[in-house]
């Protein structure tokens, strides 16, 4: 009998634990939405195929294309010498114009940020290096407006996670539904 009871006690524990974590990461994510600092991706073409498939668009960005192939390039050194190989997980060091889009990355070294520099949180997939988020979802029959889109705008953390809030134009407008 006590075992039931105990049973009982321990999923009710285990749901609220996990009603509790949920609860903090939503409230993490609100907070980064309204005060992390606003970052300006340039989105890259991708395989016109997957640009549009129902209601989301495959995304790729601009800064990531060269700094993928130096990675690809360390990754073929250090398998050949048997050094230690990049990590799948890091941060980017971004370097931000005026407008606050992103111009220049590089591998982040510890080193101390200057003013127009923000972390970016990265994750290597195989040879695909991933920033951002890989997919834009909007609502059914918008496809066309988003279609101009040319950059995302993105609310980013001092500890480098990103959270994709527009698309833009070329001109830096905001894409509403």
């Amino acid at each position: 009998m006590k075992t039931k009871h105990g049973l009982k006690w321990l999923a009710g524990v285990i749901v609220l634990l996990v009603l509790l974590a949920t609860n903090v990461s939503i409230y993490q994510k609100e907070q980064l939405l309204k005060h992390g600092a606003v970052v300006i991706l340039e989105l890259a073409p991708v395989d016109p195929r997957s640009l549009m498939q129902g209601d989301y668009m495959a995304l790729n960005y601009a800064l990531v294309q060269p700094l993928q192939q130096r990675m690809y390039e360390q990754s073929e050194a250090c398998h050949k010498s048997g050094a230690q190989c990049l990590p799948s997980n890091g941060k980017l060091v971004v370097t931000l114009d005026e407008q606050r889009r992103a111009v220049s990355a590089v591998l982040d070294q510890g080193q101390p940020l200057h003013e127009q520099e923000k972390l970016l949180q990265y994750h290597l997939s195989g040879m695909r290096l991933n920033i951002g988020t890989p997919s834009y979802f909007f609502q059914e029959g918008h496809a066309e407006r988003f279609e101009k889109a040319r950059y995302g705008e993105f609310r980013v953390s001092d500890d480098g996670t990103a959270l994709l809030t527009y698309m833009l134009d070329d001109k830096g407008a905001r894409i509403l539904p």
